[in-house]
């Protein structure tokens, strides 16, 4: 409680509407619901966000934000990925969110998925956050190794899909009764990871 007593009337608007629209969906939260569970009048829930639109948009930009600071660095990568042993370079490849943030960013990831057949800005937050980030750090991370003979060969735009298949349900779970903590979450990308056969 004393966070979010910390927190601007804005920031605690955005965190009840990733969860409102995580639950129950886009289309069935109402700004004057939004403003009833912050405990606000509905009227100036405006003074914050003209719209449910411009809400929404605002919850996928602080969930791009995030997900740059949570970016590692390729450069590092690609340098350690000719000394260290493959599944532990992949391991430090994952973006990391902060564990206070984590939760309000898996329910804007679950409303993203929610709404990408039926809104062209969720499908192109989707490709922007989750399958293009993945694509510019692990593919040339993934073909160096594959040059320097660190890896056997692999079909990587399929274990790309595997791993967002993952990134989305450890989302989904995370917005229901069976969260992941963080070191099931690594757990789970471990495994993924050594799907990855290292050259003996």
């Amino acid at each position: 409680m004393a966070k979010e007593s910390k927190m601007s009337t804005k920031e605690r608007i955005m965190r009840a509407a990733a969860k409102m629209f995580s639950d129950s969906g886009y289309d069935k939260v109402t700004m004057r619901e939004i403003a009833a569970a912050v405990g606000i009048n509905p009227a100036s829930i405006y003074n914050h966000f003209s719209s449910k639109d411009n809400l929404l948009k605002s919850l996928y930009k602080l969930y791009s934000e995030e997900r740059i600071k949570a970016c590692p660095d390729l450069n590092e990568l690609l340098r350690l990925s000719e000394i260290k042993p493959p599944h532990e370079v992949l391991m430090k490849s994952e973006f990391h969110f902060d564990d206070e943030k984590r939760e309000m960013l898996d329910q804007i990831l679950v409303t993203a998925a929610r709404e990408i057949c039926a809104d062209p800005e969720s499908e192109r937050f989707i490709r922007e956050n989750i399958f293009n980030p993945i694509d510019n750090v692990l593919r040339p991370l993934l073909l160096h190794m594959i040059e320097y003979k660190k890896i056997k060969p692999l079909n990587i735009d399929s274990f790309f899909k595997i791993l967002s298949f993952y990134c989305f349900s450890a989302a989904a779970l995370n917005n229901s009764s069976f969260k992941q903590n963080a070191t099931e979450y690594q757990a789970g990308m471990s495994s993924l990871f050594s799907m990855i056969i290292p050259m003996e």
